[in-house]
């Protein structure tokens, strides 16, 4: 099975801690990677590559972080030629440089406060449209068996807060570019925003939805979740996840309805996804002009970081990751309001036809 990833995290490792870059000590507990879009860098990051793309991001030259990490320049360059071939660095002003958004602490905290102040909005809109969202579901064949507040973690969360609302920032709004192509020899087709950030594990944002392929044509398993819990990954998530492709791969589930069955969960028919598909695209909609009131705060806010001007699709990235601290924050503030319940297992799935081959971030426009 095949993840089409529209949001992903990654922590380093934990022994990765207080290293120097840049004349500064690095604790790699306190940087945090993520991806939106359709692409897997990840077996490009080691310790020492993460160091050289730091040290770049601040200016260091190569000659300088060659001596500074006791490498010849040749040493360096090997180190560096895997970040090119993932389309990690490029060069800038004759000076090699991160291709995507690096912010430090400051830097981090900032756009955190903003983005959670902003949520706000987020929060005034859907409560408004809540009830709407409620009538729908009654209409939906999968409300027989399931109540709303069973899933309305993954409809209003990972549906329209998070996919949905992507795909309109993207497409009629303009505001976030589609995620831009970062191929490599295993993936030439690759398209994700990359960014990394450094303070808290919550800084990221803490929700994502992941989407996979399911053997049956238009048909998917969603998974939306709390991403990391008490300093862990999700492990109700990742066991759901690793059930289900292992259930694809035995070849004794011959339909999505007894897959979703053998796992239970929803199942989400077609005449459920076009009869919702109004109302999430509304919601959508009404959550998009939320961001459009604040545009000119936001664009200036992301003209103030340091790395702002360094890459070549940086305002995407930011703008990427700060609507995922908002609509995370709004998920948090919606549910102690009590109208959005999330599940104990912080986890919502669902198997679920989906005519439209690309979402978020990955639509084409």
């Amino acid at each position: 099975m095949r993840i089409k990833t529209q949001s992903y995290s990654k922590d380093l490792p934990q022994q990765w801690v207080n290293l120097v870059a840049g004349k500064k000590e690095i604790d790699f507990t306190r940087l945090h990677f993520s991806l939106a879009g359709s692409g897997n860098p990840w077996g490009s990051l080691t310790r020492t590559r993460v160091q050289i793309m730091k040290s770049l991001n601040d200016g260091i030259k190569l000659n300088e972080l060659a001596l500074e990490l006791e490498l010849t320049l040749e040493e360096l360059d090997s180190e560096i030629e895997p970040l090119k071939e993932v389309s990690l660095v490029w060069t800038k002003d004759g000076q090699l440089k991160p291709s995507f958004l690096m912010t430090d602490e400051t830097e981090t905290l900032r756009v955190y406060d903003h983005a959670s102040k902003f949520s706000n909005s987020l929060v005034n809109s859907l409560e408004y449209q809540i009830e709407n969202i409620r009538d729908t579901y009654k209409h939906l064949d999968v409300s027989k068996h399931y109540e709303f507040d069973e899933m309305a973690f993954l409809l209003v969360g990972g549906r329209i807060i998070d996919i949905k609302l992507l795909e309109k920032l993207t497409t009629g709004a303009k505001l976030l570019p589609p995620a831009p192509p970062r191929p490599s020899l295993e993936l030439p087709d690759a398209h994700y925003y990359f960014w990394m950030v450094e303070g808290e594990r919550k800084h990221l944002g803490e929700y994502g939805l992941n989407d996979y392929d399911l053997p049956w044509s238009n048909w998917r398993f969603f998974s939306f979740a709390q991403n990391i819990i008490n300093s862990e990954p999700n492990r109700y998530r990742e066991n759901l996840e690793e059930r289900c492709s292992a259930l694809i791969e035995s070849q004794t589930i011959n339909s999505p309805e007894a897959l979703g069955m053998e796992l239970g969960i929803p199942i989400v028919s077609r005449m459920d996804t076009m009869k919702f598909a109004e109302i999430s695209d509304k919601s959508a909609e009404l959550l998009v002009s939320c961001y459009g009131e604040h545009e000119q705060s936001i664009r200036k806010l992301h003209s103030t970081l340091k790395s702002g001007t360094n890459a070549p699709h940086s305002f995407g990235e930011f703008f990427c990751w700060y609507t995922h601290i908002a609509y995370s924050v709004a998920i948090d503030t919606l549910e102690s309001n009590g109208i959005l319940p999330i599940p104990p297992e912080r986890t919502q799935s669902a198997v679920w036809y989906r005519e439209q081959e690309k979402e978020g971030l990955l639509v084409e426009t």
